[in-house]
């Protein structure tokens, strides 16, 4: 795969040892230079058969799908033409963006989507499905050690310890 200043990919792995997260939208600054979106750093990554990112064509329909939000309304929330049902979002998402996440946040959006109407559940069993959902994805990102750091962090915040 070839990639010319300014294309945008978002890395896939980590074989070259860069230190971009998995998942990063990078931009091309030079042939073997690349930075985060912001500018805020560079590494420089080089090909081998293990290809560290993707173009952002082949995880979204166009570099146009990256939006600058300034908080207000964003096309990114958008559903796309013909799409009608959660259903029809979850499968794009599943394949372009989410891949293996897709189970867990799809349990997130299906929570979301029926919010305290599903028979013998209760808004605070939603919340706590929505939660461990999350919980999942972050260990399959940062792995055991990280969620219990960040959990111990949460329990040691003011707002979560006792009266």
């Amino acid at each position: 795969m070839s990639f010319k200043e300014g294309d945008i990919g978002i890395i896939v792995d980590n074989t070259s040892k860069h230190e971009f997260p998995i998942g990063t939208k990078v931009r091309c600054v030079d042939y073997n230079k690349w930075e985060y979106l912001d500018g805020s750093d560079y590494w420089y990554l080089y090909y081998d058969e293990d290809v560290a990112l993707e173009s952002v064509e082949t995880i979204m329909d166009s570099v146009e799908d990256f939006i600058n939000s300034d908080g207000g309304p964003s096309a990114y929330y958008d559903f796309k033409g013909g799409w009608k049902t959660w259903n029809d979002f979850a499968d794009y998402k599943s394949t372009k963006q989410w891949k293996e996440h897709s189970f867990h946040l799809g349990n997130v959006g299906k929570v979301l989507c029926r919010w305290g109407d599903k028979l013998g559940t209760t808004k605070a069993y939603d919340a706590r499905k929505i939660v461990y959902s999350g919980l999942r994805v972050l260990l399959m990102l940062e792995g055991k050690d990280s969620v219990k750091t960040y959990l111990k962090s949460l329990l040691d915040d003011e707002q979560f310890k006792g009266s």
